[in-house]
This record gives structure tokens, C-alpha cells and sequence, in this order.
């Protein structure tokens, strides 16, 4: 009886070794090799758009914000991001440099609407949004703070 309670112990601790070296290894998972398929049709349709640009010689601010458009809405740029970030040692640093000058690009964007809008006559319409915004960015800010806790 003792022995066999020690050998379900001994399989336990086996399955759990084998659980741990696979999550350790550096292989090639699936969802990593997925989202390298999907940045390359991005950066390929990005190409695409470029390309198109050059032939019926279109301007090249529409040109630049469009293919920002698309990689925005398509998430491109976060998978980039994401598959720099898996890069030992050089890619965090990577990330968190390109992803502040992005959060201020995006930041400014919506404040430079929010004063043409109160400037069109929207001020009760802003300050709704502005009052919605803090309290998503609080709420956000609050369920970090507690999932880093947990």
C-alpha cells in the first residue's frame, strides 16, 4: 500500500519535470510561428500598399498614414512588438523604446481632437468622453495593480 502511494508520488513528479522542461524549451511553439505568418502577410500587404503608391504616384503622407492605418487596425505593429519582446535581453529594451514615442503619438492625436472638437462647439460631448476615458484608465490601472497582487 505504501509503495504504491510512493509511486503514484514518483509519476507525479516525473509528469511535472516533463511539464516544466517543456515549458522551458526553446523550440518553436505554434502560437509563435502563427504570429510570424500573420506579421509577414502584414508587412507584405504593407509592401502592397507601398508598392501601389509608387505605381499611380500618390502622395506619400497618404501613402506613410496608410500603411500606419492598416497596421494599427490589423495589429501589426503589437505583433511586431511581440515577437521583438521574445528576444533575450535586447528585446524588452526594444519594446518599451518604440512603445513610448507610439503611446505619446497616440496621446497627442486624441488631445489635438479634442480641441478642434471644442473648438466646433462639442465641449459637453468632450468632456463625456474625456470624463469616460479617466474612468476606463483608472479601472484599467486599478485591475493591474490587483492582478500584480494576485
Amino acid at each position: 500500500m505504501k509503495k504504491d502511494k510512493k509511486d503514484n508520488k514518483d509519476n507525479k513528479d516525473n509528469k511535472d519535470i516533463e511539464k516544466l522542461k517543456d515549458d522551458i524549451s526553446l523550440e518553436e511553439s505554434e502560437p509563435t510561428k502563427k504570429r510570424f505568418i500573420q506579421v509577414l502577410v502584414l508587412f507584405l500587404a504593407g509592401g502592397i500598399i507601398i508598392a501601389l503608391g509608387f505605381f499611380f504616384r500618390w502622395d506619400k503622407r497618404i501613402v506613410g498614414g496608410g500603411v500606419l492605418l492598416f497596421g494599427l487596425v490589423s495589429q501589426g505593429l503589437a505583433s511586431l512588438l511581440a515577437l521583438l519582446g521574445g528576444v533575450p535581453v535586447v528585446g524588452s529594451v526594444i519594446v518599451r523604446f518604440l512603445a513610448l514615442p507610439l503611446l505619446f503619438l497616440v496621446n497627442s492625436i486624441g488631445n489635438l481632437l479634442a480641441f478642434l472638437a471644442i473648438k466646433m462647439g462639442y465641449k459637453k460631448e468632450i468632456m463625456d468622453t474625456k470624463l469616460l476615458a479617466w474612468t476606463f484608465a483608472g479601472g484599467l490601472l486599478i485591475g493591474f495593480i490587483i492582478g500584480g497582487l494576485i
